[in-house]
């Protein structure tokens, strides 16, 4: 019976020891899990933090980009009425210069006449201002100057033709260079410095 006794001491111990590293284990595996739960909870609290902030980054980016893409709408709109208002003014004066007649009609095209010509050209007149030009080539002050058949692709003013060119001298085209010259100019005259 000591035999057993001394088996059952043995086993006591052992399993006496079992509880004691059972329950060390368990104290440490609680301990362990209370440090990962406060971890956890932090790293949520991290990551809870850090998708705030780029949603809220992200609402900002957009309502910028919402904002910046108004701001261009806006001035693509603003600056299409411009040049359409300057358009409208330019078409205006054009349609003043072509209802232009008798001595100013004249005075204009003996003008055209002088600055354009260098000499020796056929001027084709636009059917309208055939006669005109055909009175003033004689006291033109450009010698050589011919008149020749009327050019339908003018409605007022002439054309020159030389050896080896055209030049169109109409009223359109005087009226596009005097806007490609003027432009800037009465954009700021219209709208100030805000062009």
């Amino acid at each position: 019976m000591e035999n057993n006794n001394g088996a059952d001491k043995l086993i006591t111990s052992i399993l006496q020891e079992a509880h004691e590293q059972a329950s060390a284990i368990e104290w440490k595996s609680a301990e362990t899990v209370a440090e990962l739960k406060k971890k956890l909870e932090r790293d949520l609290e991290s990551v809870r933090d850090e998708f705030t902030k780029k949603a809220a980054d992200a609402k900002e980016m957009q309502l910028a980009t919402a904002r910046t893409n108004a701001e261009l709408q806006g001035r693509k709109e603003l600056l299409a009425r411009k040049r359409a208002l300057i358009g409208e003014a330019y078409s205006a004066a054009y349609k003043r210069v072509c209802a232009l007649t008798g001595e100013k009609r004249e005075a204009l095209i003996k003008k055209l006449l002088e600055r354009e010509c260098e000499g020796g050209e056929t001027v084709r007149p636009a059917a309208k201002d055939r006669d005109m030009i055909a009175a003033l080539l004689p006291v033109c002050k450009k010698t050589g100057l011919a008149l020749g058949e009327a050019d339908p692709e003018i409605e007022d003013g002439f054309s020159l033709t030389g050896k080896n060119y055209y030049k169109d001298c109409s009223f359109k085209a005087l009226l596009d260079e005097v806007r490609t010259l003027t432009e800037s100019e009465v954009t700021g005259k219209l709208f100030g410095a805000d062009k």
